[in-house]
């Protein structure tokens, strides 16, 4: 699996594959702190815009790879998270967690 990434400034946007789960989520992981080792970002949005399911693994790396960040001094936002999506992060408590902007845009003005 590769992940897309762009950079935006001096922000990685990190698109999440369309399923999160099981069989992704150890590629997911390996292949973004490798990105993130490599390129010494440490704000980064993750773009939900193509994914439509998350299981408690993705949740897992998810939280895992935004909580080494954050110690780090870095910042995560997540965006366009679609309903489903936003289903499993609210039933979780990520929604207390995690900044969930609209777009790209908002996100961005949260890292300033």
């Amino acid at each position: 699996m590769t992940l897309e990434t762009t950079t935006i400034s001096d922000t990685c946007v990190v698109t999440v594959p369309e399923r999160f789960d099981t069989n992704t989520a150890p590629d997911v992981e390996s292949e973004l702190r490798q990105i993130l080792k490599n390129t010494g970002q440490n704000k980064v949005i993750f773009d939900f815009s193509r994914t439509g399911y998350i299981a408690s693994a993705g949740l897992k790396v998810l939280l895992q790879v935004t909580r080494d960040m954050m110690k780090s001094g870095g910042r995560v936002v997540l965006v366009e998270v679609g309903p489903p999506v936003y289903k499993v992060f609210d039933m979780a408590g990520f929604t207390s967690i995690f900044t969930i902007c609209k777009s790209r845009e908002d996100a961005l003005q949260k890292m300033t």
